[in-house]
């Protein structure tokens, strides 16, 4: 629960729109994670390679960087960073100042990797993303309609009173 945020209920329209916006996200998951297991890859795998290319470039793709990008443990994701360097897709970079400072690059493998998933992936939301972005756009207004309006009217009405 978010701290100082009150706790009312969601409307029966707000149920609907987060139950058709994790439907469709889920859905967008299980077809690029099939769609990565075509390639012999690991879901973890693609997502880690995805994370580094697609890093802001403000960013350095340090193993604690991706750890908090995909929420994982740093001791996981050293592991899942073992398993994409032993695969080829990915390399590590030690700092030629500072030894314990690493980076990670995208191998040639692995950036031909991401290129048949992206395409993959842009095709599936080309599919499914109106629907995804409907529910979100429910969900988000449904909020908005419901506090926004009500709380201009007082305001509007406290005004009015402080004016006579």
């Amino acid at each position: 629960m978010v701290k100082g945020k009150s706790t009312k209920p969601l409307l029966e329209a707000e149920y609907t729109a987060l139950a058709e916006f994790r439907y469709q996200l889920r859905r967008f998951l299980r077809h690029m994670e099939e769609e990565v297991r075509q390639f012999g890859v690991n879901p973890q795998q693609y997502q880690l390679l995805l994370a580094v290319r697609g890093l802001p470039h403000q960013s350095e793709p340090t193993i604690s960087c991706l750890a908090e990008r995909m929420q994982l443990n740093h001791n996981s994701m050293v592991e899942l960073v073992d398993r994409c360097e032993e695969r080829g897709l990915l390399r590590r970079i030690r700092s030629g100042t500072d030894r314990r400072r690493v980076t990670l690059s995208i191998t040639t493998e692995g950036e031909a990797l991401l290129r048949k998933l992206g395409s993959a992936a842009r095709q599936e939301l080309s599919s499914i993303g109106p629907q995804l972005v409907e529910s979100v756009l429910r969900l988000t207004h449904v909020s908005r309609r419901k506090t926004g309006p009500e709380k201009g009217k007082r305001r509007s009405t406290a005004v009015k009173k402080k004016r006579r």
